[in-house]
């Protein structure tokens, strides 16, 4: 499918207008396959084209494998792919490297796949080394099969200063077979009292697996599975909620990121009638390093409180509050 073969002469390399800011941004934040379609996009060449280019350089990529690398299907690892790239930056006219740094090391394949670089062990992530009895029954090379392409949380805080639930929506991509399940891993926080685990609640795009809970150290595993598995490339949008019993008040919220991924927004969502003080976000590397604040969050006058991050590195990402003097409101908590 790819070949080399010497050149007759050179190439000049493209000249035109200055690069779009989607592209710009693509080339500097990725990934790969997002970057090499914006670029193609703005050379306005097509496919055919792109690749008669660069057989003039010598370069023989099929155009088949061209549609591949820019949908995410597949990405170029062998040596002559790699090749084929450096001249797709001249064909682009794009810089040297620019699109070669976006693809980072080779991807792990078979059973070194959970062994992606700079991930956390489940224990390092939580904790708790009670964490590996609770998955001991699962797969735990499911969520290393999916990459998290955007994550948003909302944590809804009642008027009584409560947890009421959390609400996730999940869009994740296949990069590997097998791909039909997340584990939902979570802790109860301080504040919660459950000895039954958590309700999960109004999936979308999944349903309900196993469940496991350790109620002595707070910790539960669900799985979540797709309305359909998901082949290498394929993506999928899953929407789910859970909810602990809480006896008091809540005051922070952690998200335990093990992979590296793509937006991750946390949103805060405050009852109106009881705002807090303030809100910060911070970050750790694992469970027990000491917590780096990233910024001073503002609370809206409806009572949000936004975080967004373009991607994110493994550790612990946490919202964290703080409540003034004023009353509790009379009657019962509503939701």
């Amino acid at each position: 499918m790819e070949g080399r073969c010497a050149l007759t002469g050179p190439t000049p390399r493209q000249t035109g207008p200055a690069p779009s800011a989607e592209l710009v941004q693509a080339l500097r934040a990725g990934p790969f396959d997002l970057a090499l379609r914006t670029a193609i996009r703005d050379s306005g060449l097509s496919l055919d084209t792109v690749q008669r280019r660069l057989a003039r350089r010598g370069v023989q990529v099929s155009v088949s494998s061209l549609s591949y690398w820019q949908r995410g299907r597949s990405r170029p690892e062998r040596p002559d792919s790699l090749t084929a790239v450096r001249a797709l930056e001249a064909v682009l006219g794009l810089g040297a490297d620019s699109l070669i740094v976006l693809l980072g090391p080779r991807r792990p394949r078979g059973r070194w796949l959970d062994h992606v670089p700079g991930a956390l062990d489940y224990t390092s992530t939580f904790g708790d080394p009670a964490v590996e009895g609770v998955i001991a029954d699962f797969d735990q090379m499911t969520n290393a099969r999916v990459e998290n392409l955007h994550t948003r949380v909302d944590i809804n805080i009642g008027a009584r200063r409560e947890e009421h639930r959390i609400d996730l929506l999940q869009i994740v991509r296949a990069h590997a077979t097998g791909a039909d399940r997340l584990i939902l891993l979570t802790h109860e926080g301080p504040e919660g009292t459950g000895r039954s685990g958590p309700a999960v609640l109004d999936l979308v795009g999944c349903r309900l697996g196993r469940r496991r809970y350790d109620p002595e150290h707070g910790l539960a595993a669900s799985e979540l599975l797709f309305d359909l598995p998901l082949q290498p490339g394929r993506s999928a949008v899953v929407e789910y909620s859970y909810a602990y019993p809480q006896a008091g008040p809540a005051t922070q919220y952690e998200r335990m990121v093990r992979f590296p991924g793509k937006h991750l927004v946390l949103r805060a969502r405050f009852d109106g009638r009881m705002l807090p003080v303030g809100c910060r976000l911070a970050w750790r590397p694992c469970h027990d390093a000491p917590p780096q604040e990233l910024e001073e969050l503002r609370i809206s006058p409806t009572g949000q409180a936004c975080a967004v991050l373009p991607a994110t590195d493994p550790g612990v990402y946490g919202l964290y509050w703080e409540w003034g003097d004023d009353p509790l409101p009379d009657g019962p908590p509503t939701h």
